[in-house]
């Protein structure tokens, strides 16, 4: 069995657009990804996509190619490296297990918050360790907030008002420094 095949059998589509930050409605619905509106127009069905909107469609491995802007093998193999896809013709796993393996918008909810809560600390250590009078010695945690309140706070943004790609970049970016 090919990869391809692995992927399309053992992952639902709706399952895999929700890890990766997709927003889905009761109904199978999301906003399409690929023009602008203002009602979900795209429909995800356990085994393709169809975007009434626009017309796009297409199986799960060409949608996350789309997303990432990959080939769709480099897509199947994210999808098999993410879900945890064992390549073999014995080994059936239909989802990812829920307490094993947080979703997508889990881990950006705990990523935001841990931005969040350093850049209000940094704030609060600009306050309270700033220096009384020239002559003091700067207190290392006011040092800290003037070198990292910036680009933290830069950080934190991109969760606020960035885009679904941005936040998807930003997260691919840093992976290994959030242990999840």
């Amino acid at each position: 069995m090919s990869i391809f095949t692995n992927v399309k059998s053992q992952i639902h589509l709706p399952n895999a657009a929700e890890y990766y930050g997709v927003q889905v409605n009761r109904g199978g619905f999301a906003s399409c990804l690929f023009h602008e509106e203002r009602t979900p127009s795209m429909k995800l069905y356990d085994d393709h996509f169809h975007c009434y909107g626009c017309g796009e469609h297409g199986d799960i491995i060409s949608l996350i190619a789309k997303i990432f802007s990959v080939s769709p093998y480099a897509a199947a193999q994210k999808l098999s490296r993410d879900f945890h896809i064992v390549p073999s013709d014995d080994f059936k796993q239909t989802l990812p297990i829920k307490s094993m393996q947080k979703s997508y918008a889990e881990k950006e909810n705990i990523i935001f918050k841990m931005l969040n809560d350093y850049c209000y600390f940094l704030e609060e250590c600009r306050e309270k360790y700033k220096p009384k009078n020239l002559d003091e010695d700067l207190h290392p945690l006011f040092v800290e907030s003037l070198q990292n309140y910036e680009q933290y706070n830069y950080y934190r943004d991109i969760f606020i008002f960035g885009s679904t790609e941005e936040r998807i970049n930003f997260m691919n970016d840093f992976k290994e420094n959030f242990d999840m």
